[in-house]
């Protein structure tokens, strides 16, 4: 890789070789267009004087020696940049140290000139020029060199922050997307592992009240249950794919499995809706209310011989949504301790916060007239993007 490429490299602006001298071309010939410009005036003011062919050649071979030193120019300025507003350091420093290389190349031009240039040109015209004037040169034009030099260091730097800046802005956007994405992929994982668990856990349960209507010898009933929850992992399988589906979709799920339960208590179960038709579209996790729902047959009413009652119940309100499921069983102080009661409700509560952040909860009540209330909350704008 030549020197040039590096430099371009590592100033990060996308020009290629071609690209960069023709520029460099262009930037040094508007200031010679200038210098060429000052000198006729000077000559049209100077009566009878013009200028020399070997004059023009020189003139010439200076505007090519500073457009061949642009890529040592510009090395510098990556090596030793010229902020205006350095954090902690002074500006002096760099300018002095470009002051060092301006001067540096002066000196070498006009040294190449006097030793190598006029004599050649002796020989060739038999006219030279004197000590003085290139002295004279070297005085007048440094100046102009210095400043035509810094304009295009701090020029050049600060191109090459802006481009810096915008490719180190891209990689800051791409990583932050990167990390949304690996957050979204995580989010979705942990949900597919909690609904992993989910599943085996509902389907001990119910296929063990089957086995208790077989063991009754009552095969129409475990029949029907069987039926029925077959009908329950159809559309279970249905929506798969889907991490998150409308509530009345998990209303649909949660009355198959109470038609499962219902069968199994017969007239000792009766099951209560009070839905805000407003509530019905909101996404929820799919088979966030069966473990709930659950819960309060297993361990609220499944004591009950009679008149055994529960009720689901959905509000919306500004700060979200609600759903509550009650029973009038025994009560949170009295339910039956077990590991699948524990299982079930911690696997809906981290779902809950997985799904919509801290504000997301679940809540336990036991109202005045008995029994548990279970309500779930939350503000129905996932946190994470749907699996």
């Amino acid at each position: 890789m030549t020197f040039l490429k590096r430099t371009l490299e590592q100033s990060r602006l996308p020009l290629t070789v071609g690209q960069f001298w023709w520029y460099s071309f262009c930037y040094w010939s508007i200031f010679a267009v200038i210098t060429f410009g000052q000198l006729m005036m000077l000559w049209l003011l100077k009566e009878g004087v013009v200028m020399r062919p070997h004059e023009i050649f020189i003139w010439l071979l200076d505007g090519l020696f500073w457009w061949s030193t642009t890529p040592l120019i510009l090395y510098a300025s990556v090596k030793v940049p010229v902020a205006f507003k350095p954090r902690g350091r002074s500006v002096l420093k760099p300018i002095l140290f470009h002051l060092m290389i301006v001067t540096f190349l002066n000196i070498f031009v006009n040294t190449v000139h006097y030793y190598i240039t006029n004599p050649l040109m002796y020989k060739a015209v038999g006219k030279a020029v004197p000590l003085e004037s290139y002295l004279f040169s070297f005085f007048t034009a440094y100046t102009a060199s210095f400043g035509q030099y810094l304009l295009l260091v701090v020029g050049f730097s600060k191109v090459s922050y802006i481009y810096r800046y915008q490719e180190l802005k891209q990689q800051n956007f791409e990583t932050e997307l990167h990390n949304e994405q690996l957050r979204g992929q995580l989010a979705t994982a942990q949900l597919q592992s909690l609904k992993m668990q989910l599943n085996p856990h509902f389907l001990f349960n119910t296929l063990h009240s089957v086995v208790s209507l077989m063991v009754k010898n009552d095969i129409r009933k475990a029949t029907l249950m069987i039926t029925t929850l077959s009908d329950l992992l159809r559309a279970v399988l249905v929506n798969q794919s889907a991490d998150f589906i409308p509530l009345q979709e998990e209303l649909k799920l949660t009355r198959q499995y109470l038609d499962i339960q219902q069968i199994r208590f017969q007239d000792r179960l009766k099951v209560e809706y009070h839905i805000d038709p407003a509530s019905e579209l909101y996404p929820v996790p799919q088979l966030i209310l069966q473990p709930i729902v659950e819960n309060s047959i297993t361990h609220g009413i499944s004591d009950l011989t009679t008149n055994a009652l529960i009720s689901i119940t959905s509000t919306v309100s500004a700060t979200g949504i609600r759903v509550t499921v009650y029973d009038n069983g025994v009560g949170t102080a009295s339910r039956k301790s077990s590991k699948g009661m524990g299982l079930g409700l911690k696997n809906t509560s981290l779902r809950l916060q997985q799904a919509y952040g801290a504000e997301a909860r679940l809540e336990f009540e036991q109202p005045v007239g008995g029994g548990t209330a279970v309500t779930l909350h939350f503000d129905g704008r996932r946190s994470n993007p749907d699996g």
